[in-house]
């Protein structure tokens, strides 16, 4: 049992050294980023009054996404969310609990996005690559930050409920006139979405970068919710989301030994 615990100690002692050592042997990343976050889902539309959503009503989701830079600024990429929305009229005072609309929808979003960082692409400054008794030295960047904008393609499905209504309260108003036309309408779950947004970088280490992002989600139609006939809307739904998480590049190999082990960039 001593002998095995020793022989953990002793890779864990070389895993650090080969990991603190890392500035002085040249090493090469795949240029590919790959984050992993998680998110928080906020609707805005027809069934909640605040400008923007009811953020205490925020719904939990994820999302991953692949970067490739272009150039020394502009990067191309994929990103893939999936998450929930939510609006119940049954939250808010006034006239909204009379007419008592409510939904549920599960979505999920593929887009290719264009992203364009602030302070470059690269994870080091370039000015920084010098060399030292052969050995390259690389000051990394603390803060990166970035914009983006894409098209995408949102699945959504949704499921609404509607027989609350108080006819009488809205006897001649759209909610109850249309009522049958929207009990009867079934909206297509697939729509084109618009995903812009800002974020930065924060490096922790050499390969793995914490990092902040906010989205919102353009969409081109006013059924998100599931609504569209018996509702006024002045502006098609949409939704916004929060995400944190992890950004990392693996390492390609490094080019004094290729057969490296235990160096993880961490």
């Amino acid at each position: 049992m001593i002998k095995k615990l020793f022989i953990l100690f002793s890779l864990s002692v070389a895993c650090i050294y080969t990991t603190q050592a890392q500035r002085f042997i040249p090493v090469e990343y795949s240029p590919v980023n790959t984050s992993v976050g998680a998110s928080a889902f906020v609707y805005l539309g027809d069934l909640t009054p605040n400008q923007f959503g009811d953020i205490s009503k925020a719904k939990a989701g994820v999302q991953v996404t692949s970067v490739l830079p272009v150039n020394e600024y502009l990067g191309v990429g994929v990103s893939f969310a999936m998450g929930s929305l939510d609006g119940d009229d049954s939250r808010y005072d006034g006239w909204r609990p009379k007419r008592s609309f409510s939904f549920k929808s599960n979505v999920t979003e593929v887009s290719l996005r264009a992203q364009w960082a602030f302070r470059g692409q690269g994870w080091e400054w370039p000015e920084d690559d010098r060399y030292t008794n052969d050995y390259k030295i690389r000051r990394y960047k603390i803060l990166s930050p970035y914009v983006f904008a894409g098209i995408g393609y949102l699945s959504n499905r949704v499921t609404r409920e509607m027989d609350g209504i108080d006819s009488v309260y809205f006897y001649g108003d759209i909610a109850w006139e249309r009522y049958p036309q929207e009990a009867a309408k079934v909206y297509k779950s697939g729509m084109a979405v618009a995903p812009v947004g800002i974020g930065t970088y924060v490096t922790l280490a050499p390969a793995v970068r914490f990092y902040a992002e906010y989205s919102y989600h353009f969409l081109f139609n006013d059924h998100l919710d599931g609504f569209g006939t018996a509702v006024v809307s002045p502006k098609p739904d949409a939704f916004h989301t929060i995400t944190v998480g992890l950004d990392f590049r693996l390492l390609k190999y490094n080019t004094r030994r290729k057969k490296e082990i235990c160096f993880l960039g961490l």
